[in-house]
């Protein structure tokens, strides 16, 4: 198979594996004949620990969530989260004894991945690092947000065609808009490291991993009662630096994003549910109506009630 993935197909039940090649057929597969092709494999982990060492690929969750550590960091891996690894990195997988997490590994083949990072501009290609045969050689290591570039549709999209057993022009397509997400959010990635204030690129990356897991918990976590402290603690930062490191890479100060964030997901709940206001207003975690609404008057130009009887109406028709 290709390297530890290899090992992490023992410990997983119900495995299904499908080998992408956009330029041949892509059938499901029970060998070890996949070196140099994409690949496509979900299963059902189970409890317990296990050693790995990885192929270019990202981690993702399709229910519950599993946790990944390396020497660079730890990632919770979930619906909403994943993280792409670069090959040869060294890590364990952890699943806790009450979770039934259904993972999807996506492994790419490196000139497969360049040959797609090269069809964009310059300058978006020049954030990563490539080698003299333009070899995308290493990926930021980081959480990301399912979020990041609408990447989490298309990657739930891969999934259900691959496990349906779809055509192989349907997956490799899907697989290909997957990996065109995966070069757009680590190319931003990158350029946001470089924004932060610091001497050391190790120092820098680092900070941008701490940042990272404090804004998947914004994106995740926003109905709960949340501060700067416990953002900031979710980074394992104090509030002032924290607040300053953010604020260089997003450009927004954590609560702008929290509330933005907020105003994002009520949006979408005004345009798609009868829900009453109040409810609504309550679910994005404010307190006040009142002031639910001038928020987001001040956000999107209309009072909240309006949108839904005019997204009511649309609906209707």
């Amino acid at each position: 198979m290709l390297n530890g993935l290899e090992i992490e197909a023992l410990r997983m039940n119900d495995l299904s594996m499908i080998c992408v090649d956009e330029n041949a057929a892509a059938n499901k597969v029970s060998d070890h004949t996949m070196v140099g092709k994409n690949l496509f494999a979900s299963g059902l982990l189970r409890p317990g620990t296990q050693s790995f060492i990885s192929p270019l690929s990202l981690r993702y969750s399709l229910q519950d969530q599993y946790k990944i550590r390396t020497d660079r960091g730890h990632y919770s891996v979930s619906p909403t989260t994943f993280v792409v690894l670069n090959e040869g990195q060294r890590g364990e997988i952890s699943v806790e004894p009450s979770a039934s997490p259904r993972a999807v590994t996506l492994v790419f083949e490196q000139k497969y991945m360049s040959d797609i990072a090269r069809s964009f501009s310059a300058p978006l290609v020049s954030a990563l690092e490539i080698d003299r045969d333009g070899i995308v050689v290493r990926f930021p290591e980081c959480v990301q947000h399912e979020t990041a570039f609408e990447i989490g549709p298309k990657l739930r999209s891969l999934s259900a065609a691959c496990l349906r057993g779809d055509s192989i022009e349907s997956i490799a397509d899907k697989f290909r808009a997957v990996t065109e997400c995966v070069v757009l959010v680590y190319s931003a990635a990158s350029r946001q490291i470089e924004t932060i204030d610091s001497v050391r690129p190790g120092t820098r990356a680092e900070l941008y991993r701490r940042i990272q897991r404090a804004y998947v918990h914004i994106q995740d976590a926003y109905n709960e009662e949340l501060c700067l402290e416990k953002i900031a603690r979710v980074a394992c930062m104090s509030p002032h630096h924290f607040h300053r490191v953010f604020s260089q890479v997003y450009g927004i100060t954590p609560l702008r994003a929290l509330a933005d964030r907020r105003m994002q997901m009520a949006h979408r709940l005004l345009e798609t549910t009868d829900t009453p206001v109040s409810a609504i207003c309550r679910a994005v975690g404010y307190h006040s109506a009142p002031t639910f609404s001038n928020l987001f008057r001040a956000k999107f130009g209309l009072p909240p009630s309006l949108l839904q009887q005019r997204s009511r109406r649309v609906r209707m028709q």
